[in-house]
């Protein structure tokens, strides 16, 4: 299936709506989050809507000769999230950014009721993903404008929530020269409504409260879906399973991963549940070496 002229007109209109917003960036120091091999910084940015979004930048002291790799990098669902010392490391810049509503951005705003999954789930222009997936963009944006930066070097790592959003990420703005989607949530809904685990389960839950709702609420998902954006992803993408992933199981990301149509890998860990793996790690860091 391809994707539909309506989402594509959706997804033209919000990112224009975004260009449209001055980043406005703010950095101050942050020691405590500093390290030996690299110096973080706090990082405020203005977002879609006006909205301010908070982040750590981290970057190498001892850095190549040259401009800097970048990698962004996002939290899972419950908007946690630590800083990747082990990138900045080994030389590259990391942006640690925190989507609305989630971690350090909860300081600027929150939704007001429910949950990120349900907020406004009948209405694509207010759900809550239009404003969070554009909170992933302007990360981009703040990278690419950093003088230290090498535009054509910038990729994207997350887990979880964290890989849905590098799905979509790298599926709506090309400047993602790499992407690694970890175990990846927010991924084939009219599936994964079905799903009793939380954080899906929310979904269930609130349809099975408003079942007037559901075609509505699965128009709306359809816009956000990674099933029907992953054909815009251009870049080398790795993606895992874990077949004991109850949180995010394979039924809901392997349909994603076949409508990918760049270089891609996927890596299967039959015992894996929904938990880091340090062999995927490995080759994650490999991946992103490669690309980068």
């Amino acid at each position: 299936m391809g994707l539909s002229n309506e989402i594509q007109a959706f997804w033209k209109r919000t990112r224009a709506a975004l260009d449209s917003i001055p980043m406005e960036s703010q950095l101050s120091d942050a020691p405590e989050h500093s390290g030996r091999e690299f110096v973080t910084q706090r990082l405020i940015l203005t977002s879609f809507e006006g909205i301010q979004i908070r982040g750590w930048y981290s970057v190498p002291k001892d850095a190549p000769r040259g401009k800097l790799a970048a990698i962004l990098t996002v939290p899972g669902y419950s908007g946690v999230k630590q800083i990747p010392t082990h990138l900045a490391v080994h030389g590259y810049a990391v942006l640690t950014l925190f989507p609305r509503s989630q971690g350090e951005s909860k300081a600027e705003w929150q939704v007001e009721s429910g949950t990120h999954l349900t907020y406004h789930i009948t209405d694509p222009e207010k759900y809550y993903y239009r404003a969070a997936y554009m909170d992933c963009v302007r990360g981009i944006d703040f990278l690419v404008s950093r003088p230290e930066i090498d535009a054509n070097r910038i990729g994207m790592w997350g887990r979880s929530q964290g890989g849905g959003l590098t799905l979509v990420t790298s599926a709506l703005d090309a400047r993602v020269q790499a992407g690694v989607a970890e175990e990846p949530f927010l991924c084939n809904y009219p599936v994964a409504i079905d799903v009793n685990t939380h954080p899906y389960a929310e979904l269930g839950e609130y349809l099975s409260q408003h079942p007037e709702h559901k075609t509505r609420a699965l128009e709306t998902l359809a816009y956000f879906d990674p099933l029907n954006l992953a054909e815009m992803i251009t870049r080398p993408i790795l993606v895992n399973i874990g077949m004991k992933d109850d949180v995010c199981p394979h039924h809901t990301i392997a349909p994603v991963f076949d409508r990918i149509r760049s270089q891609k890998s996927l890596m299967i860990y039959p015992d894996l549940g929904h938990s880091p793996c340090t062999d995927f790690n490995n080759h994650a860091k490999n991946w992103l070496d490669l690309y980068l």
